[in-house]
C-alpha cells in the first residue's frame, strides 16, 4: 500500500521533447506531476520519427528552457546520447550516466538521482543493471518491460512500469 492506497500512479516520458510543453500545461492543468528523462546531448536537436505512418516532430527542448519548462516536475536522467548501454563497456556506461546526470543537476539546480534506460527492452541486461547501482549516483531506474500489474517491485535499479499510455485498451483494463 502506498499512503494508505492500493494502487499509485506515476507518469514518466522520456526524451525531451517540444510536445513536452503541451503535456506540461495539462499535466499542470490536473495536478498531476510527471518524471521526464532527458538526454542533455541531444538537447535542442531535430529529428522526426515515422509512427503509425505518419511524420512525427521530435525536436527537442533546448538547453536554455530546460528548468523552465520542467520546473514543477522531476527531471531524471535518460543517458547523454541515448545509446544500448548493454554493448557498451563499464567505462561508458558510466560515462553516459553520470555525464547526464552532472549535466541536467547543473540545469535544474538539484541532484537527478532517477533515471530511464534508454531503447526499449533488451538494451540492458544484469551487468548493466549492477553498474548503474554500484557505480553511478542514481537511486532507481526504469525499464520498458510492462508488468500488465500493480505488483510491488522489489528492485529500484529493474522498474517495470505496468503498461505504456500507447497500449490504451491495455491501460483501461488495468486501470
Amino acid at each position: 500500500m502506498f499512503n494508505g492506497k492500493m494502487k499509485a500512479l506515476t507518469l514518466s516520458y522520456d526524451d525531451a521533447v517540444t510536445q513536452d510543453i503541451r503535456l506540461i500545461n495539462l499535466l499542470d492543468k490536473y495536478g498531476l506531476k510527471c518524471t521526464f528523462n532527458i538526454n542533455s546531448g541531444l538537447l535542442g536537436k531535430d529529428n522526426m520519427l515515422i509512427r503509425e505512418g505518419q511524420r512525427i516532430s521530435h525536436y527537442k527542448i533546448v538547453r536554455e528552457r530546460l528548468a523552465e519548462i520542467y520546473a514543477a516536475h522531476e527531471v531524471a536522467v535518460h543517458t547523454v546520447t541515448h545509446p544500448s548501454l548493454k554493448n557498451l563497456p563499464d567505462e561508458k556506461i558510466i560515462y553516459e550516466i553520470e555525464e547526464d546526470r552532472k549535466v541536467l543537476s547543473e540545469l535544474v539546480g538539484y541532484d537527478v538521482v532517477g533515471m530511464a534506460y534508454p531503447g526499449g527492452a533488451g538494451c540492458i541486461d544484469e551487468r548493466v543493471i549492477d553498474i548503474v547501482k554500484n557505480q553511478t549516483g542514481v537511486k532507481y531506474a526504469r525499464t520498458t518491460t510492462c508488468t500488465q500489474s500493480f505488483e510491488p517491485f522489489d528492485n529500484l535499479y529493474d522498474l517495470k512500469p505496468s503498461v505504456f499510455h500507447i497500449r490504451f485498451d491495455e491501460m483501461m483494463s488495468l486501470g
